[in-house]
This record gives structure tokens, C-alpha cells and sequence, in this order.
């Protein structure tokens, strides 16, 4: 999404991230590593996990596919930070509308299973002509 913040500004889209975690220096850190020009939001308590349904599962999380993935991040010259936080919680993606109405729903099954950006940008654009026809 880092790479379509031009797109995504002319879509009038705002991109906000949630993190549980609960110490603010942590995922600022994060935040710097992966794309700062979005807005974090700190959900220590979980709430919004828990609303929009998303699950914890230690061995969904920590199986052969994610630690591939974690090798091929490594090797491709990322740092290791160490486990920071709750490992065994699963994200989510979910474009909600100007009305508060959950457009895409998407939990992951696993910390390497996201939907590829361009299904996003392109719900993105079918909502943005839905409200032009309106």
C-alpha cells in the first residue's frame, strides 16, 4: 500500500492501521519500518479485533509458511526485531465506507495470508465510481 499513496489520495482514501500493541515507542519503530506516512492506531485492549472478528491462533501463526516468509524478509536484507507482542494474533484488512459500512472484509488466516493489494485498490475504485453514480 506504501507504493499507491498516489492513487490512494486520489481516491480520497484515508489508510489506518491498528495495533495492539501497548508500547507507543514499539509501534512507532514499526511503523517507521513499514510505511510512516499512514496513521497508527494503538489498541492494547484488543477491542477492534475482537468487533471486526479477527482470530488468535499460535499454530496458524507459526507454521512452515510464515517462517519461509521470515527467512525470505531476512534474506532480502530486513532486521530481525524479535517477537514483539502477542505472535499468535491474526490481522485483517477491511475497507469501511464514509458511512460506516464494512465494504471488504478480509481476516487472515495466517500472519502471511493478505489480500494482494490490487484486489484492495480495485474495491477501492469500484466504491469510488458507486459514489460518483450517486
Amino acid at each position: 500500500m506504501c507504493q499507491k499513496q498516489g492513487q490512494l489520495k486520489q481516491l480520497n482514501v484515508e489508510v489506518l492501521l491498528v495495533s495492539f500493541s501497548d508500547d507507543p515507542e514499539l509501534a512507532k519503530v514499526w511503523l517507521e519500518t513499514t510505511c510512516s506516512s499512514f496513521r497508527l492506531l494503538l489498541d492494547p485492549e484488543r477491542i477492534v479485533y475482537r468487533t471486526y472478528g479477527l482470530e488468535r491462533s499460535w499454530l496458524r501463526s507459526w507454521n512452515l509458511k510464515t517462517l519461509l516468509r521470515y527467512v525470505q524478509l531476512l534474506r532480502a536484507g530486513r532486521k530481525w526485531r524479535g517477537i514483539q507482542g502477542d505472535s499468535a494474533q491474526l490481522a485483517g484488512d477491511f475497507i469501511v465506507d464514509t458511512k460506516g459500512i464494512l465494504r471488504l472484509i478480509y481476516r487472515s488466516h495466517d500472519p502471511t495470508d493478505r489480500p494482494p493489494v490490487a484486489d484492495l485498490l480495485a474495491s477501492l475504485q469500484q466504491l469510488d465510481k458507486e459514489y460518483d453514480s450517486v
